[in-house]
């Protein structure tokens, strides 16, 4: 039995403090970066802003050589290395992190490989296709005193950092009663993604679930960041299949209610929206607001009207926060990318994938 999630919190938090054989300052020269994987639609993007002063790419993992040819004409990739397996890529590379873009399947056999070799790894979302598999994910990071970090889209939108700096008892918008979150795009068959990345993200198996796991982590993954790291008391969830031609055996729709105490959170994953979106509403006793992009909301304040605002929080570097991240050796625990955060989506995902498939709320401490 995987173990509990407060043991699992107590680990991330206790992997908080400094790993004492890492230097605690940021260290001028590139992050030695080893890819693993490239399946995942991200890469491009990755390749796309890999800039030189901040990553140097010391080599690639990746199995399946038509991939590989397809991006190794890219010019980051000039003269990088191309390895089959991932064993001989770390050995003969020296990096300093690992960074997946492998099905989300994988993402346990790279943290199983780089984590005994104090190699700190980040995935993209989500952080594991389990419980199970978030949960010796989580155990491996600690034994050997190592990061593993989740990067999300959402993460770096000034919007929702000024969303969270609002929050509190003394914010403008009070205690917090709702929380809604909404992302997804009209799917990936329709926005035509690389045949690689259609083949396991419509596979629960390689990714966990359909829309569920791909949109419906980030809602779950910024619910959680505003709270605090709190964990929901309840998970209530329905999937749907509206289009059981494109995606014959996954959901291509999910609905995700989270049940606290004091406030309820809604969480919307589709692939069925007419447009790209990835947009939340957060109401309070005393006021609301509403994003309409990464950039700018509106903020309303009792039955004031609705003020345009457009965000003050510092745009961050992706690239840059996780060199500096990696090596001051810490897990940032406030920061959704943490591994303290995705523990908590991942335990909230596998109970949304149970509720919905056993038609009943599953409270969150349920085995």
């Amino acid at each position: 039995m995987p173990p509990s999630l407060p043991r699992l919190l107590s680990l991330a938090l206790f992997a908080a403090l400094p790993v004492a054989s890492r230097a605690t300052t940021v260290d001028p020269a590139p992050l030695r970066v080893l890819i693993a994987g490239m399946a995942h639609g991200h890469i491009g993007r990755f390749l796309h802003g890999a800039d030189p002063r901040v990553v140097t790419i010391v080599g690639v993992e990746e199995p399946d050589t038509t991939i590989w040819r397809r991006y190794a004409r890219n010019p980051r990739l000039r003269g990088v290395p191309h390895y089959s397996d991932l064993a001989p890529a770390i050995a003969g590379t020296n990096p300093e992190a690992v960074w997946a873009f492998s099905d989300t399947l994988d993402h346990l056999s790279i943290v199983q490989a780089a984590a005994p070799r104090h190699l700190s790894v980040i995935v993209e979302k989500p952080l594991a296709v389990s419980w199970a598999a978030a949960s010796e994910i989580a155990a491996l990071a600690h034994d050997n005193g190592t990061l593993v970090l989740t990067n999300y889209e959402t993460s770096w939108y000034p919007a929702f950092a000024d969303i969270r700096a609002m929050l509190g008892p003394a914010g403008p918008l009070g205690p917090i009663r709702q929380i809604y979150v909404q992302a997804g795009h009209e799917g990936p068959v329709k926005i035509h993604v690389g045949p690689e990345f259609l083949d396991w993200l419509r596979d629960p198996v390689r990714a966990g679930g359909g829309a569920l796991f791909d949109f419906g982590c980030y809602g779950i993954n910024l619910v959680t960041w505003w709270l605090g790291n709190r964990a929901p008391e309840w998970v209530s969830a329905q999937t749907a299949d509206y289009d059981p031609t494109d995606y014959p055996h996954c959901d291509d729709h999910a609905v995700v209610q989270l049940g606290y105490p004091d406030l309820q959170a809604t969480v919307v994953g589709s692939w069925h929206w007419p447009y790209p979106r990835k947009d939340a509403a957060v109401s309070g006793e005393r006021g609301a607001v509403v994003t309409s992009d990464e950039t700018n909301y509106t903020l309303r304040l009792g039955r004031g009207p609705a003020a345009s605002r457009h965000a003050t929080s510092a745009p961050r570097s992706p690239l840059a926060w996780f060199a500096a991240t990696i090596r001051a050796g810490r897990d940032p625990v406030d920061d959704p990318s943490s591994l303290a955060n995705n523990l908590i989506v991942m335990r909230v995902l596998d109970a949304a994938r149970r509720s919905a498939a056993e038609h009943r709320a599953i409270r969150i401490d349920a085995r």
